[in-house]
Protein backbone atom coordinates (compact mmCIF):
# COMPACT_ATOMS: atom_id res chain seq x y z
CA UNK A 1 0.00 0.00 0.00
CA UNK A 2 2.03 3.14 1.38
CA UNK A 3 1.17 6.30 0.55
CA UNK A 4 -0.09 5.82 -3.25
CA UNK A 5 1.09 9.11 -4.58
CA UNK A 6 3.80 9.45 -7.09
CA UNK A 7 6.13 10.86 -5.22
CA UNK A 8 8.96 11.78 -8.00
CA UNK A 9 6.24 13.71 -9.44
CA UNK A 10 5.60 15.97 -6.54
CA UNK A 11 9.23 16.09 -5.72
CA UNK A 12 9.94 17.27 -9.35
CA UNK A 13 7.01 19.98 -8.99
CA UNK A 14 8.31 20.98 -5.29
CA UNK A 15 12.01 21.55 -6.72
CA UNK A 16 10.66 24.01 -9.32
CA UNK A 17 8.60 25.85 -7.14
CA UNK A 18 11.80 26.05 -4.76
CA UNK A 19 13.29 27.77 -7.91
CA UNK A 20 10.69 30.11 -8.60
CA UNK A 21 10.92 30.88 -4.66
CA UNK A 22 14.74 31.65 -4.71
CA UNK A 23 14.10 34.01 -8.00
CA UNK A 24 11.67 36.12 -6.13
CA UNK A 25 14.15 36.64 -2.80
CA UNK A 26 16.80 37.57 -5.57
CA UNK A 27 13.99 40.41 -6.73
CA UNK A 28 13.36 41.68 -3.33
CA UNK A 29 16.29 42.31 -2.78
CA UNK A 30 16.51 44.76 -6.16
CA UNK A 31 13.41 46.12 -5.32
CA UNK A 32 13.48 47.28 -1.49
CA UNK A 33 13.26 50.54 -2.20
CA UNK A 34 9.88 49.92 -3.84
CA UNK A 35 7.44 48.91 -1.33
CA UNK A 36 4.37 48.29 -3.78
CA UNK A 37 6.57 45.69 -5.66
CA UNK A 38 7.66 44.47 -2.23
CA UNK A 39 4.22 43.75 -1.19
CA UNK A 40 3.77 42.02 -4.63
CA UNK A 41 6.84 39.64 -3.88
CA UNK A 42 5.21 38.92 -0.30
CA UNK A 43 2.15 38.01 -1.52
CA UNK A 44 3.16 35.27 -4.43
CA UNK A 45 5.61 33.73 -1.74
CA UNK A 46 2.97 33.16 0.59
CA UNK A 47 0.73 31.44 -2.10
CA UNK A 48 4.14 28.91 -3.40
CA UNK A 49 4.61 28.15 0.04
CA UNK A 50 1.05 27.54 0.82
CA UNK A 51 0.26 25.46 -1.92
CA UNK A 52 3.62 23.54 -1.09
CA UNK A 53 2.53 22.42 2.03
CA UNK A 54 -1.39 21.94 0.75
CA UNK A 55 -0.08 19.62 -1.96
CA UNK A 56 2.16 17.24 -0.33
CA UNK A 57 0.14 17.21 2.90
CA UNK A 58 -3.70 16.18 1.23
CA UNK A 59 -1.92 13.55 -0.45
CA UNK A 60 -0.67 11.88 2.48
CA UNK A 61 -2.28 8.33 3.16
CA UNK A 62 -2.52 6.39 6.73
CA UNK A 63 -2.19 2.52 5.02
CA UNK A 64 -4.75 0.33 6.29
CA UNK A 65 -5.49 -3.23 6.60
CA UNK A 66 -8.78 -5.29 7.35
CA UNK A 67 -7.87 -8.01 9.57
CA UNK A 68 -10.68 -10.12 10.31
CA UNK A 69 -9.51 -13.30 11.06
CA UNK A 70 -11.96 -14.91 13.40
CA UNK A 71 -12.56 -18.56 12.88
CA UNK A 72 -16.61 -17.73 13.50
CA UNK A 73 -16.08 -15.38 10.49
CA UNK A 74 -14.78 -18.09 8.34
CA UNK A 75 -17.93 -20.66 8.38
CA UNK A 76 -20.00 -21.86 10.84
CA UNK A 77 -18.38 -24.19 14.06
CA UNK A 78 -18.93 -27.42 14.17
CA UNK A 79 -21.40 -26.73 16.75
CA UNK A 80 -22.92 -30.30 16.57
CA UNK A 81 -21.37 -33.68 17.27
CA UNK A 82 -22.91 -35.54 14.55
CA UNK A 83 -20.07 -36.57 11.83
CA UNK A 84 -19.13 -39.73 10.24
CA UNK A 85 -15.47 -41.17 8.96
CA UNK A 86 -13.85 -39.88 6.08
CA UNK A 87 -11.36 -41.22 3.31
CA UNK A 88 -10.05 -37.79 2.15
CA UNK A 89 -6.33 -36.55 1.03
CA UNK A 90 -7.41 -33.23 2.02
CA UNK A 91 -5.87 -33.62 5.44
CA UNK A 92 -2.95 -36.46 5.68
CA UNK A 93 -1.28 -38.46 8.32
CA UNK A 94 1.70 -37.10 7.72
CA UNK A 95 0.63 -33.50 8.26
CA UNK A 96 -1.28 -34.60 11.30
CA UNK A 97 2.31 -36.11 12.66
CA UNK A 98 4.29 -33.08 11.63
CA UNK A 99 1.69 -30.79 14.15
CA UNK A 100 2.15 -33.40 16.81
CA UNK A 101 6.10 -32.91 16.40
CA UNK A 102 5.59 -28.82 16.29
CA UNK A 103 3.37 -28.87 19.22
CA UNK A 104 4.00 -30.48 22.73
CA UNK A 105 1.35 -31.68 24.20
CA UNK A 106 -1.44 -30.13 26.55
CA UNK A 107 -1.12 -31.09 30.66
CA UNK A 108 -4.28 -30.34 31.18
CA UNK A 109 -5.04 -34.08 32.63
CA UNK A 110 -7.95 -34.54 29.55
CA UNK A 111 -7.50 -37.71 28.18
CA UNK A 112 -7.74 -37.54 24.53
CA UNK A 113 -7.07 -40.05 21.71
CA UNK A 114 -6.37 -39.09 17.98
CA UNK A 115 -9.87 -39.36 15.37
CA UNK A 116 -10.33 -38.90 11.93
CA UNK A 117 -10.43 -37.67 9.39
CA UNK A 118 -14.42 -36.63 10.07
CA UNK A 119 -16.26 -34.90 8.92
CA UNK A 120 -19.22 -32.81 10.34
CA UNK A 121 -22.87 -33.23 8.81
CA UNK A 122 -23.81 -29.96 9.02
CA UNK A 123 -21.43 -27.45 7.67
CA UNK A 124 -18.78 -30.27 5.78
CA UNK A 125 -15.81 -29.19 7.94
CA UNK A 126 -12.89 -31.87 8.24
CA UNK A 127 -11.34 -32.56 11.28
CA UNK A 128 -8.09 -34.65 11.84
CA UNK A 129 -6.48 -34.42 15.27
CA UNK A 130 -6.51 -34.98 19.77
CA UNK A 131 -10.20 -35.64 20.49
CA UNK A 132 -12.19 -35.99 23.96
CA UNK A 133 -13.92 -38.79 23.33
CA UNK A 134 -15.70 -38.39 27.29
CA UNK A 135 -17.17 -34.82 26.29
CA UNK A 136 -17.54 -35.30 22.51
CA UNK A 137 -14.75 -31.77 21.56
CA UNK A 138 -11.88 -31.25 19.76
CA UNK A 139 -9.57 -31.14 22.11
CA UNK A 140 -5.43 -30.69 22.00
CA UNK A 141 -3.75 -30.67 18.94
CA UNK A 142 -5.34 -30.72 15.62
CA UNK A 143 -6.36 -29.75 11.98
CA UNK A 144 -9.86 -28.78 10.66
CA UNK A 145 -10.49 -27.29 7.18
CA UNK A 146 -13.89 -25.43 6.77
CA UNK A 147 -15.86 -26.30 2.85
CA UNK A 148 -14.80 -22.72 1.53
CA UNK A 149 -10.94 -23.89 1.98
CA UNK A 150 -9.53 -22.33 5.18
CA UNK A 151 -7.69 -24.08 7.37
CA UNK A 152 -6.53 -23.85 10.88
CA UNK A 153 -3.68 -26.05 12.64
CA UNK A 154 -3.03 -25.72 16.46
CA UNK A 155 -4.76 -26.13 19.52
CA UNK A 156 -8.29 -26.97 20.78
CA UNK A 157 -9.20 -26.49 23.93
CA UNK A 158 -13.01 -27.34 25.14
CA UNK A 159 -14.08 -27.44 21.54
CA UNK A 160 -12.26 -24.15 20.14
CA UNK A 161 -9.25 -22.92 18.86
CA UNK A 162 -7.40 -21.64 21.65
CA UNK A 163 -3.27 -21.00 23.02
CA UNK A 164 -1.66 -21.12 20.07
CA UNK A 165 -1.93 -21.92 16.14
CA UNK A 166 -1.86 -21.19 12.41
CA UNK A 167 -5.37 -20.31 10.31
CA UNK A 168 -4.87 -20.52 6.29
CA UNK A 169 -7.77 -18.34 4.60
CA UNK A 170 -8.66 -19.48 1.33
CA UNK A 171 -7.62 -16.46 -0.09
CA UNK A 172 -4.17 -17.37 0.79
CA UNK A 173 -4.03 -14.72 3.53
CA UNK A 174 -2.45 -16.23 6.82
CA UNK A 175 -2.73 -15.87 10.75
CA UNK A 176 0.00 -17.62 13.19
CA UNK A 177 0.16 -16.77 16.85
CA UNK A 178 -1.89 -17.03 19.77
CA UNK A 179 -5.64 -17.71 20.44
CA UNK A 180 -8.21 -17.89 22.98
CA UNK A 181 -11.97 -19.37 22.11
CA UNK A 182 -11.86 -19.38 18.58
CA UNK A 183 -10.18 -15.59 18.32
CA UNK A 184 -6.85 -14.21 17.81
CA UNK A 185 -6.23 -12.93 21.61
CA UNK A 186 -2.35 -12.20 22.50
CA UNK A 187 0.64 -11.98 20.14
CA UNK A 188 0.27 -12.81 16.65
CA UNK A 189 1.37 -11.98 12.81
CA UNK A 190 -0.90 -11.27 10.11
CA UNK A 191 0.44 -11.82 6.27
CA UNK A 192 -1.39 -10.74 3.65
CA UNK A 193 -1.13 -12.48 0.22
CA UNK A 194 0.17 -8.83 -1.29
CA UNK A 195 2.88 -8.82 1.08
CA UNK A 196 1.50 -7.16 3.82
CA UNK A 197 2.38 -7.69 7.16
CA UNK A 198 1.18 -6.95 10.81
CA UNK A 199 2.94 -8.08 13.70
CA UNK A 200 2.25 -7.27 17.31
CA UNK A 201 -0.71 -7.82 19.90
CA UNK A 202 -4.22 -8.98 19.64
CA UNK A 203 -7.56 -9.16 21.15
CA UNK A 204 -10.56 -10.75 20.41
CA UNK A 205 -9.79 -10.30 16.60
CA UNK A 206 -8.48 -7.13 16.06
CA UNK A 207 -4.83 -5.31 16.90
CA UNK A 208 -4.97 -3.74 20.09
CA UNK A 209 -1.78 -2.90 21.89
CA UNK A 210 1.55 -2.65 20.34
CA UNK A 211 2.81 -3.23 16.94
CA UNK A 212 4.39 -3.06 13.32
CA UNK A 213 2.85 -3.09 9.75
CA UNK A 214 5.10 -3.24 6.63
CA UNK A 215 3.82 -2.76 2.91
CA UNK A 216 5.72 -4.01 -0.22
CA UNK A 217 6.34 -0.76 -1.37
CA UNK A 218 8.52 -0.15 2.02
CA UNK A 219 6.12 2.17 3.97
CA UNK A 220 5.54 1.05 7.81
CA UNK A 221 3.84 1.64 10.52
CA UNK A 222 4.87 0.87 14.43
CA UNK A 223 3.17 1.75 17.57
CA UNK A 224 0.23 1.79 19.31
CA UNK A 225 -3.45 0.17 18.04
CA UNK A 226 -7.03 0.19 19.84
CA UNK A 227 -9.64 -1.64 18.76
CA UNK A 228 -8.33 -2.91 15.11
CA UNK A 229 -6.91 0.92 14.56
CA UNK A 230 -3.90 2.75 14.74
CA UNK A 231 -4.67 4.58 18.19
CA UNK A 232 -1.73 7.01 20.17
CA UNK A 233 1.83 7.10 19.95
CA UNK A 234 3.32 5.77 16.35
CA UNK A 235 5.97 6.27 13.88
CA UNK A 236 5.37 6.26 10.08
CA UNK A 237 7.72 5.77 7.18
CA UNK A 238 6.29 6.25 4.06
CA UNK A 239 8.24 4.61 0.91
CA UNK A 240 9.48 8.47 -0.37
CA UNK A 241 11.50 8.59 3.01
CA UNK A 242 8.59 11.31 4.74
CA UNK A 243 7.93 10.77 8.41
CA UNK A 244 5.99 11.37 11.31
CA UNK A 245 6.02 10.82 14.74
CA UNK A 246 3.55 11.61 17.05
CA UNK A 247 -0.15 11.07 18.11
CA UNK A 248 -2.69 9.29 15.94
CA UNK A 249 -6.41 8.45 16.58
CA UNK A 250 -8.67 6.12 14.53
CA UNK A 251 -6.39 5.67 11.47
CA UNK A 252 -5.71 9.35 11.07
CA UNK A 253 -2.91 11.92 12.30
CA UNK A 254 -4.33 13.19 15.33
CA UNK A 255 -2.92 15.08 18.25
CA UNK A 256 0.98 16.89 18.46
CA UNK A 257 3.74 14.92 16.02
CA UNK A 258 6.47 15.99 13.60
CA UNK A 259 6.08 15.28 9.75
CA UNK A 260 9.68 15.69 7.64
CA UNK A 261 9.01 15.60 4.33
CA UNK A 262 11.46 13.82 1.61
CA UNK A 263 12.92 16.76 0.88
CA UNK A 264 13.80 17.60 4.19
CA UNK A 265 11.22 20.16 4.99
CA UNK A 266 9.60 19.37 8.85
CA UNK A 267 6.30 20.62 10.44
CA UNK A 268 6.32 20.68 14.23
CA UNK A 269 2.63 21.08 15.67
CA UNK A 270 -1.09 20.22 16.20
CA UNK A 271 -2.62 18.00 13.48
CA UNK A 272 -6.59 17.26 12.81
CA UNK A 273 -7.89 14.54 10.48
CA UNK A 274 -4.68 14.44 8.80
CA UNK A 275 -3.97 18.21 8.56
CA UNK A 276 -2.24 21.20 10.04
CA UNK A 277 -4.55 22.44 12.74
CA UNK A 278 -3.15 24.72 15.77
CA UNK A 279 0.26 26.10 16.53
CA UNK A 280 3.25 24.53 14.80
CA UNK A 281 6.54 25.32 13.35
CA UNK A 282 7.10 24.90 9.68
CA UNK A 283 11.19 25.03 8.81
CA UNK A 284 12.51 24.71 5.45
CA UNK A 285 16.34 23.18 4.99
CA UNK A 286 17.72 26.65 3.02
CA UNK A 287 16.69 28.40 6.56
CA UNK A 288 13.30 29.65 6.09
CA UNK A 289 10.90 29.39 9.01
CA UNK A 290 7.13 29.99 10.50
CA UNK A 291 6.08 29.22 13.84
CA UNK A 292 2.20 30.05 14.30
CA UNK A 293 -1.17 29.00 13.54
CA UNK A 294 -2.78 26.98 11.78
CA UNK A 295 -6.21 26.12 10.16
CA UNK A 296 -7.18 23.31 7.66
CA UNK A 297 -3.82 22.99 6.46
CA UNK A 298 -3.03 26.76 6.08
CA UNK A 299 -1.57 29.45 7.87
CA UNK A 300 -4.46 31.01 9.95
CA UNK A 301 -4.49 33.09 12.70
CA UNK A 302 -1.08 34.84 14.64
CA UNK A 303 2.37 33.67 13.28
CA UNK A 304 6.12 34.74 12.40
CA UNK A 305 7.76 33.82 9.11
CA UNK A 306 11.54 34.82 8.90
CA UNK A 307 13.44 34.20 5.71
CA UNK A 308 16.29 32.99 5.48
CA UNK A 309 18.32 36.37 4.22
CA UNK A 310 16.80 37.77 7.74
CA UNK A 311 13.78 39.60 6.49
CA UNK A 312 10.54 38.75 8.54
CA UNK A 313 6.46 39.31 8.72
CA UNK A 314 5.10 39.19 12.23
CA UNK A 315 1.30 39.11 12.11
CA UNK A 316 -2.14 37.99 11.51
CA UNK A 317 -2.81 35.45 8.56
CA UNK A 318 -6.16 34.01 6.85
CA UNK A 319 -6.27 31.46 4.00
CA UNK A 320 -2.59 30.93 4.06
CA UNK A 321 -1.80 34.56 3.13
CA UNK A 322 -0.97 37.79 5.52
CA UNK A 323 -4.37 38.95 6.62
CA UNK A 324 -4.61 42.06 9.35
CA UNK A 325 -2.31 43.89 11.40
CA UNK A 326 1.27 43.12 11.01
CA UNK A 327 5.03 44.11 10.88
CA UNK A 328 7.61 43.58 7.84
CA UNK A 329 11.27 43.68 8.98
CA UNK A 330 13.62 44.69 6.04
CA UNK A 331 17.34 43.31 7.29
CA UNK A 332 19.18 45.22 4.64
CA UNK A 333 17.52 48.81 5.88
CA UNK A 334 17.24 47.48 9.42
CA UNK A 335 13.48 49.01 9.31
CA UNK A 336 10.40 47.16 10.50
CA UNK A 337 7.12 48.77 8.39
CA UNK A 338 4.47 48.39 10.62
CA UNK A 339 0.88 48.02 8.32
CA UNK A 340 -2.70 46.11 7.50
CA UNK A 341 -2.31 43.51 4.76
CA UNK A 342 -5.30 41.74 2.74
CA UNK A 343 -5.11 38.62 1.25
CA UNK A 344 -1.04 39.25 1.45
CA UNK A 345 -1.59 42.52 0.20
CA UNK A 346 -0.44 45.63 2.52
CA UNK A 347 -3.40 47.80 2.34
CA UNK A 348 -2.75 50.43 4.78
CA UNK A 349 0.76 51.88 6.05
CA UNK A 350 0.89 52.34 10.04
CA UNK A 351 3.75 54.69 10.61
Amino acid sequence: MGCGCNCNKQKNVEEKEEFVNNEFLQLEDTIKCNENLLNSVIKIQSIFRANQTRTRINKMEIPSKNYDINITSQSQLADSTIYHQLTTDQITPDELNELLNLYPPLEDNIKVEIIGPIQYDNNNSIYFGEWDFKNKKRHGRGIQIWNEGSKYYGYWINDKANKKGKLIHNDGDVYEGEWLDDKPNGKGKYIHVDGTIYEGDWKNDKQDGYGKETWPDGAWYEGEYSDGKKNGKGKFHWSDNSFYEGNLANNTINGQGTYIFSDKRKYEGSWVNNKLEGKGIFTWPDGRKYEGEYKNDKKDGYGIFLWQNGNQYKGYWKNGKQHGEGEYFSSTEQKWIKGVWKDGKKIKSME
